[in-house]
């Protein structure tokens, strides 16, 4: 994705974003998918925690938690709708 904006902060936050959705497993060490896990609190926590410092030193957190939730159900939900490896290997030979 090519951001058209030249804003440094937005680009750190998307970066942030990013890395962090990217990074939450499917499930938890249990075997219970995330969003019926204890820990999923913690994952939407770390993107609500997403922060930029302005230019005289106030720290500012553009996620709120309602945002962060949506976020990570988003990316499972997306996670989910994906072809498997085993879909495209089978849907190529066709």
């Amino acid at each position: 994705m090519k951001q058209k904006s030249k804003s440094l902060i937005l680009k750190d936050i998307i970066s942030d974003l990013d890395e962090q959705l990217a990074a939450i497993p499917s499930h938890d060490f249990d075997g219970a998918p995330i969003e019926d896990s204890m820990q999923f609190d913690t994952y939407v926590d770390g993107i609500a925690n997403i922060n930029f410092v302005d230019n005289i030193g106030r720290r500012h957190y553009p996620i709120d938690k309602t945002i962060a939730t949506i976020l990570v159900f988003d990316e499972l939900e997306e996670r989910k709708n994906q072809p498997t490896e085993e879909y495209i290997k089978n849907d190529a030979r066709k």
